[in-house]
């Protein structure tokens, strides 16, 4: 009898901390599925929605992904892009506070930086590059690898080593008419690099990496001046 008891109290215990745990939500979108094999009911751990350190992540990766793109993808996509980014915009203002002071500052840069590359894309838009004068550029900032569907893996690095060089020693000298060409270039760079993406060695993709990052960077900071030459105008 002591043992039925002891048997009975178990078992009531077991099924409390079970249905606790059934009714436990985590945050996130993963949703868990538990099967009890002998009552046949099932428990969900469901996730109710993204962190807003996690929708800044996503942001970033998001926008890199839309700077990265040749300028034929994006002038084809982009009415969407340009939706996306003020859906993806206004969910983190809505989630603002819940950032880190450094996370804050990170996601006012990259609203700056949309900004900047948004205002791009509409001027070309309204006003399309002269192929005379892209080829110009291209020649000039690729030099023997201005033929891009001639670029292997084995020297896209040496193409993007070249691009730079010329962003470094030139970037002080141009409009903001010039940094469209080099744009433009710098977008074909990448969709060649995407195409032959799968045979590079991982050193040479670190290695591009670190350049796109500076060519980001200084394109960001060569925007922000001419902005700051506008308002003193």
């Amino acid at each position: 009898m002591k043992t039925l008891l002891r048997y009975t109290v178990a078992l009531c215990l077991g099924l409390v901390l079970w249905s606790c745990e059934s009714r436990r939500e985590v945050e996130g979108t993963e949703e868990i599925t538990v099967d009890t094999a002998e009552s046949g009911d099932t428990a969900r751990v469901i996730k109710t929605g993204n962190t807003a350190e996690d929708e800044l992540e996503e942001f970033r990766a998001w926008l890199n992904q839309q700077t990265d793109k040749a300028d034929t993808a994006i002038r084809r996509e982009w009415p969407s892009v340009r939706e996306e980014l003020r859906e993806r915009n206004a969910r983190l203002e809505q989630k603002f506070d819940s950032l880190s002071a450094e996370s804050k500052e990170e996601f006012r840069e990259l609203q700056s930086r949309y900004e900047r590359w948004e205002e791009r894309q509409e001027r070309r838009q309204e006003q399309p590059l002269a192929p005379a004068t892209l080829s110009q550029w291209q020649d000039r900032l690729l030099e023997e690898y201005k033929n891009l569907d001639k670029v292997q893996p084995e020297n896209i690095r040496e193409a993007y080593l070249t691009f730079m060089g010329e962003v470094r020693t030139n970037r002080r000298n141009w409009t903001q008419d010039d940094w469209d060409y080099v744009d433009y270039v710098y977008g074909q760079l990448n969709q060649r690099r995407r195409e032959i993406e799968g045979q590079l060695r991982t050193a040479d993709k670190l290695k591009i990496r670190t350049l796109q990052a500076e060519y980001l960077t200084l394109e960001g900071a060569a925007d922000t001046q001419s902005m700051l030459r506008g308002s003193t105008e």
